[in-house]
């Protein structure tokens, strides 16, 4: 009796948490349409500008809780048993991508309404990724949908006595991300040092730097952190085996050998240019490369099982 009430609970938050995703990712999908109608409605400078923009704000936070009540749902559904399935690994990775769209869409805007619609700039490229962005955010919500709508499926299925596989899908779900955050960042990096070229670099521009770099890593650090908590609570103080402990040493070998040579690139392209970007963008390129080399080579030593 005991283990029915359990599985009552389970099931029905389980499907509390994925109804109230399902309400987020609604109004998320109508606001997406009108964040387009904003956009080409700043783009021609229609009037009424302003009160549009306050309204593109409203529409970040429906995100925000749409991506916390999305992180919620899928811990929630790997507890009760649910396998994370390629769907599923797609949808995490376009989440941590939108995540991160986040703040360049937030950075994009505020370069739109200073250089764009007072100083008179084209500013293509911040136009170019709003519009991307969108489209990206079409594409997850679609995936998620489908996502959120199997979890509804297989409630029914939910049993007494799940698997215990949420940390050996955690353990993989932390490898793709950590590919996306170290991806994302050395394209982001590389866009920096292009973009800036020779400008001499202030101290304001370097803080901002660091926080844009901040924002990508984030994801991958609330993992981090949620493994910590695990390990906290776990009396054997471990949450590895034999096979991963060996792994991620393995792993941790191959980022820090790899390194050595990208950092020589680094140094020899910012030799005698005291004030080029390089000075500033070497610690995020450093971080971001050994990221993806070490999730991307944990991954693969993972997937050999």
């Amino acid at each position: 009796m005991e283990q029915f009430n359990k599985v009552s609970e389970d099931k029905r938050k389980l499907r509390t948490g994925a109804l109230v995703t399902l309400v987020f990712l609604t109004l998320a999908s109508l606001w997406l349409f009108y964040d387009l109608y904003a956009y080409l409605e700043i783009k021609a400078k229609s009037p009424g500008i302003e009160k549009m923009s306050n309204f593109i704000g409203t529409g970040f936070i429906i995100q925000i809780l749409l991506l916390f009540s999305f992180a919620l749902l899928i811990l929630k559904s790997f507890r009760a048993g649910y396998k994370a399935g390629a769907m599923v690994i797609a949808v995490i990775i376009a989440g941590t991508v939108s995540a991160i769209l986040l703040v360049f869409d937030f950075a994009a805007l505020e370069d739109i309404s200073s250089d764009y619609l007072v100083e008179g700039y084209e500013c293509t490229l911040e136009w170019i990724w709003l519009f991307g962005s969108l489209l990206f955010r079409f594409v997850f919500y679609i995936i998620l949908y489908q996502v959120i709508f199997r979890i509804l499926r297989a409630i029914r299925e939910l049993t007494a006595n799940p698997p215990p596989v949420v940390d050996e899908i955690m353990f993989e779900v932390t490898q793709y991300i950590g590919m996306v955050c170290g991806f994302t960042g050395l394209v982001f990096t590389v866009y920096a040092y292009v973009a800036l070229g020779d400008f001499t670099i202030s101290n304001w521009l370097m803080w901002l730097l660091m926080f844009y770099s901040l924002a990508i890593i984030l994801p991958w650090f609330l993992l981090i952190l949620y493994w910590i908590i695990r390990l906290s609570r776990k009396a054997t103080l471990t949450l590895y085996d034999e096979k991963q402990k060996r792994d991620i040493a393995s792993s941790g070998l191959i980022a820090w050998l790899s390194s050595i040579p990208f950092m020589v690139i680094i140094l020899v392209t910012s030799l005698g240019q005291s004030s080029s970007p390089t000075v500033f963008l070497w610690f995020p390129s450093y971080l971001f490369f050994t990221l993806l080399v070490f999730s991307a080579s944990l991954l693969l030593k993972y997937k050999r099982i």
